[in-house]
């Protein structure tokens, strides 16, 4: 080879071992740089699919669909860690689930990662206070009342709850320090409603009750109050116009507690056969067997309009369904004295005693039928207690004195109970 070809080779060889040079060098630094931002796009990443996963569980959560929802939150969860309102929702989905030490768990995860979140503060106040913590549930809801100050459900919780521990003076304070927040506010009203109630002012109830209806005529439950403070006040026939609108909101059209309601304002507003329809239905129905209210009302109803078949009938479904009541006995004695066997309605009256806290009322009875009897000392000994019992029971003297004349051959004793 030649100097000017060795030379040449050299140059060459040079020049190649810079670019080599070059070339790893470049591809250092840049691979450094590469690797940084493959790791911020796999986060991103992550975040995304996260999201994506929060927004499906949210959506089945929202479809009562807890099974996909909960495996979907964890999803989201195994991809970001980091979210609160992810964790937030878990707590809400475990919550239905009925898994209440879980939920509170995921919901305290949530308030560690954000101590301002107004969902998991609300929210740990409700399962608190469905773990019957209510001290600390009601610290939650005061805080998220403090947090949202604007939002009257979170200060309608709290006071609630202070209702719940019979602290009303405290609900009502805190209630009236918001006023100027919540004046026009349904459940503040709502909730004031109760209040009045609670300390016997059923016509302050009953204004509260109105004023939020007519702010939000779109909650039957506050209807529901309305009409209980106006039975209490016995202005039963606006109580009868509001029910006849309770039911026709969805879901309310078969509620077999307004339908007794309603039972119960048409009796009072003198329209028995009405009532006796609608109790009829409530107990010929698949439910019907076991609701003792309906029941006790239809053994009522058929003793004041002398309606003997359904008496008996409802004697015997309440004695088996209540045996430590007095109604049934008393219904079941008055059946068979109707039917003149005053002995088998002694009997009953007696079996009575043994196993339910019977009225004066019982023991008026129970010393007509041993009138009937001719055993005219046990009468009066049972008007004596009757009497003793409740001294104000103008019958009770009645009976008494009237028996007592009897002896004397003055007077005849009256032949029934009505």
């Amino acid at each position: 080879m030649t100097k000017s070809r060795r030379k040449a080779s050299l140059g060459s060889a040079l020049v190649l071992g810079l670019a080599v040079s070059a070339i790893q060098t470049g591809c250092t630094g840049h691979g450094k740089s590469t690797s940084e931002g493959l790791t911020l796009a796999h986060q991103r990443m992550a975040q995304i699919k996260s999201a994506t996963k929060w927004e499906m569980a949210n959506e089945s959560y929202m479809a009562g669909d807890l099974e996909r929802a909960f495996e979907s939150i964890n999803d989201s969860l195994g991809l970001n860690p980091s979210v609160a309102k992810s964790h937030t929702l878990k707590g809400k989905i475990l919550f239905e689930m009925g898994r209440l030490e879980e939920a509170r768990d995921s919901l305290l995860r949530a308030e560690i990662i954000d101590p301002n979140s107004i969902d998991a503060i609300y929210f740990l106040g409700i399962v608190h206070e469905r773990l019957t913590q209510f001290d600390t549930a009601l610290t939650y809801y005061q805080k998220v009342a403090e947090l949202d100050p604007a939002e009257a459900l979170y200060a309608v919780a709290s006071a609630e709850l202070l209702i719940d521990l019979e602290r009303t003076d405290e609900a009502e304070a805190y209630l009236a320090e918001r006023s100027n927040v919540f004046g026009h506010n349904a459940g503040v009203q709502q909730t004031l409603g109760h209040l009045a109630a609670i300390n016997g002012d059923d016509e302050k109830a009953e204004e509260l009750f109105r004023t939020a209806w007519t702010l939000a005529s779109d909650e039957p439950a506050i209807l529901e109050d309305l009409v209980n403070a106006q039975m209490n006040l016995g202005r039963f026939a606006e109580a009868e116009h509001n029910i006849a609108q309770i039911l026709e909101f969805e879901g309310y059209e078969h509620r077999r507690d307004i339908l007794r309601l309603r039972s119960r304002c048409l009796l009072e507003l003198d329209r028995k056969m009405e009532a006796r329809e609608l109790l009829i239905e409530l107990t010929d129905a698949r439910e019907g067997k076991n609701d003792l209210s309906a029941w006790l009302d239809l053994g009522a109803l058929s003793y004041s309009i002398n309606d003997m078949s359904r008496l008996r009938q409802s004697a015997q479904r309440i004695i088996e369904l209540a045996p430590d009541r007095p109604e049934g006995y008393l219904y079941r004695s008055l059946w068979q004295r109707k039917h003149g066997d005053s002995s088998a309605a002694l009997t009953t009256l007696q079996k009575g005693f043994q196993k339910a806290d019977m009225p004066t009322e019982a023991y008026l009875l129970k010393g007509m039928i041993e009138h009937d009897l001719g055993m005219r000392d046990a009468a009066e000994r049972s008007y004596i207690t009757a009497f003793e019992l409740d001294p104000t029971n103008e019958r009770a003297e009645l009976l008494l004195s009237l028996l007592r004349v009897e002896g004397d051959g003055v007077a005849s004793f009256p032949a029934d109970a009505e």
